[in-house]
């Protein structure tokens, strides 16, 4: 647990400088002694606040992963119409990452440094509920003919690798494309708007 007191600052540049530090390096590739130089602070500072380098990475990740996951699993556990769910997850990328960019990388890195670490998180907010309900909706759906009959997992990865690939691009895109960070956005608000077309034009029969 964060200490607060009136020198609250100090845990806030730790806290801000150890989430640039983690996206870029890697829980692995940070060191206490990293965090504590980079944000002007010192290892017992870190120690006070945050009492150890993981706790710190529990409370960064979770803030970044939280933001997203709760809202893409509340619009799947939804009972919007279902092509208005699946354009509602689509956005949700769309919408939250340009906020928040370093999430993919972020998770990226979790998944490549402490791949066990991440499934717990994952499994405390029951996907496979989440996969069921989605699963169900795909067969009354695949029932009513308005949507091909397609494993329902290759569509998630579909959805999932169209969304989230263009952030994790952003910043080579930004130097081989000779694109400002306004430049770029605009066309990811653009690709937005193809990807929704792709996803569900692919549902259809």
């Amino acid at each position: 647990m964060i200490k607060r007191n009136s020198t609250s600052d100090v845990s806030d540049r730790i806290l801000n400088t150890a989430r640039d530090l983690f996206i870029k390096n890697g829980y692995a590739g940070t060191s206490v002694r990293d965090i504590a130089t980079a944000s002007g602070t010192n290892v017992a500072h870190l120690k006070y606040y945050f009492d150890s380098k993981y706790n710190l990475f529990e409370i960064i990740f979770d803030e970044a992963f939280d933001i997203l996951i709760d809202r893409i699993f509340s619009t799947l556990n939804s009972d919007m119409p279902f092509f208005e769910m699946v354009e509602s997850w689509i956005s949700a990328y769309y919408d939250i990452l340009p906020e928040y960019p370093q999430i993919p990388i972020f998770i990226l890195n979790s998944v490549n440094q402490s791949s066990d670490a991440l499934i717990e998180r994952v499994m405390k907010r029951n996907p496979q509920a989440i996969f069921t309900r989605l699963s169900q909706r795909f067969e009354e759906e695949v029932r009513k003919g308005t949507i091909k009959d397609i494993p329902v997992i290759d569509f998630g990865l579909n959805v999932l690798s169209l969304c989230v690939f263009p952030f994790m691009f952003k910043e080579l895109a930004l130097g081989v494309a000779n694109r400002s960070e306004v430049e770029y956005n605009k066309v990811l608000a653009e690709h937005k708007k193809h990807v929704i077309d792709l996803v569900l034009s692919g549902l259809k029969p």
